[in-house]
């Protein structure tokens, strides 16, 4: 008996420890968003060296399952950041938010991230995920799994790459 609870006491340590963040992207890029939606994984991968004029970011979707081949990746080539994608920050009561769009055809994926007075009672809540748009209106919503996403995106990374949303461009967390 004293043996096994010798054995939990050791291994608490292990069990409170953070598991390192899950992502597609490669040691030579750095993570600027990445959650699990369900049995799926998104990832927005950018190189080290991203800026206005150099470098690439590039979304990526699918099972976390390295036999399985990635379900999407946009662009599907290496793509200065500022031409692969628009997003911005915005202000919310209580905080704020931060949203990527990246198109193909006339389908949009964008990742956000959020924190605000969404909760129960008006109490501050995060929300993160991607919704899937189409012609521009959300035809799917994918919620991080348990409303957690890792990563760089925001006002300093954006200013860094050189994203800005475009002219007249929006987003509506979803609710």
């Amino acid at each position: 008996m004293r043996s096994a609870a010798l054995l939990l006491l050791l291994a608490a340590p292990l069990a409170q420890a953070k598991a390192p963040a899950e992502s597609f992207c490669t040691p030579q890029e750095d993570v600027i968003f990445a959650c699990r939606t369900g049995a799926k994984l998104v990832s927005i991968c950018a190189s080290k060296d991203a800026s206005p004029t150099k470098g690439s970011v590039q979304y990526r979707f699918g099972k976390p399952d390295p036999k399985a081949p990635l379900e999407l990746k946009l662009p599907e080539t290496p793509t200065l950041p500022p031409k692969a994608a628009t997003g911005t920050n915005v202000p919310f009561a209580g905080g704020g938010g931060t949203w990527m769009r990246f198109r193909k055809r006339e389908y949009a994926y964008v990742a956000y991230s959020g924190i605000g007075k969404w909760g129960p009672k008006g109490e501050t809540a995060t929300k993160a995920g991607i919704v899937v748009e189409r012609g521009g209106k959300a035809i799917a919503n994918l919620s991080c799994k348990g409303s957690d996403a890792e990563g760089e995106m925001g006002p300093v990374w954006f200013e860094k790459a050189g994203i800005q949303a475009g002219p007249n461009e929006d987003f509506d967390f979803p609710d």
